[in-house]
């Protein structure tokens, strides 16, 4: 079963509806798509622009990105800056039919989704453009799951929802939970409400675990068969927003996002384009995943974007 995980953006409202079948829904909610041995997994922000963690949450769990654009709004960029900042350079926009696609290309043209392909809003022809992309995936890789959704079923157990994004889980893997380094033995697998006894990267899963119950747990925590890195302190260089209102100041509280997990912060050093950041808990993290930092309440939400090393 291959899968294929596409995040939407802009002007989404019904867009999922028309794309797959309702699913998981939250602070983001899941549509799902098949046509044979393919599984599309179409991931909305529903909580945005109420609050800018679901945005970044899809960002960072997507393929792909859809973004449907009925107008050029401000909150329209804002989106386009997160898209951006996150060097996100292939993906789609949809258009409506009143849209200036000079416009668009114009403000465009300097960001990583300059060569995006432009379509149009027909949802059949969408599904079908979409189904038939391909990722390369690491399947022989270490297993990396982060979970964004957990719960107990009766006579089941605990169940995590997430999508494998490197490696293949089986049966019976003993896997650790970061960042609390608890070992776990996923029990079952499911993809697409059926069994089956692996998933590969790509596949969006429900695996019942044993030796872990749901108080325990907190969405971004990722299973894996490797030492991931866990800290509370980070010391990034960041690419600032150069839409921010104001400099970043030592003693200053803040929010990062690395995945899905979500930590406030505080500032304990900054210089030029270096941070160095306190968390009031820990995080789990490879080498090379991006860091956000957030201010929630400012009128410009994300204040820069960095790489962990």
């Amino acid at each position: 079963m291959e899968g294929l995980t596409v995040g939407l953006f802009g002007h989404f409202e019904g867009v999922g509806k028309e794309l797959g079948k309702k699913g998981t829904s939250t602070d983001i909610t899941f549509y799902n798509y098949k046509q044979g041995e393919k599984v599309v997994c179409y991931v909305e922000p529903t909580r945005y622009s109420d609050r800018i963690n679901p945005l970044i949450y899809t960002i960072n769990m997507m393929d792909y990105p859809l973004v449907f654009i009925d107008e050029i709004t401000g909150e329209l960029g804002e989106t386009l800056l997160a898209l951006d900042m996150f060097e996100i350079d292939k993906g789609f926009f949809v258009l409506g039919d009143y849209v200036d696609v000079d416009m668009l290309k114009n403000i465009i043209s300097q960001t990583s989704m300059k060569n995006f392909e432009i379509l149009e809003k027909n949802f059949i022809d969408i599904r079908e453009k979409i189904v038939n992309l391909n990722v390369e995936r690491d399947y022989d890789g270490n297993v990396k799951i982060p979970i964004d959704h957990y719960f107990t079923v009766r006579s089941v157990g605990t169940v995590i929802l997430g999508k494998v994004e490197s490696g293949t889980v089986k049966v019976h893997d003993n896997l650790n939970i970061y960042p609390i380094n608890k070992t776990v033995m996923v029990r079952s697998i499911q993809i697409h409400d059926n069994d089956f006894k692996e998933a590969k990267a790509g596949n969006r899963v429900g695996l019942a675990l044993k030796g872990i119950t749901t108080e325990e747990l907190d969405r971004g925590y990722i299973l894996s068969d490797k030492d991931l890195k866990v800290t509370d302190e980070i010391d990034i260089r960041i690419n600032w927003n150069p839409f921010r209102q104001k400099d970043v100041k030592e003693g200053e509280n803040y929010q990062i996002i690395v995945g899905l997990q979500s930590v406030p912060c505080s500032v304990e050093e900054v210089s030029k384009n270096n941070v160095k950041l306190k968390l009031q808990k820990n995080i789990a993290y490879d080498v090379g995943d991006k860091v956000c930092l957030i201010d929630g309440s400012a009128k410009v939400r994300i204040v820069g974007v960095g790489t962990l090393e």
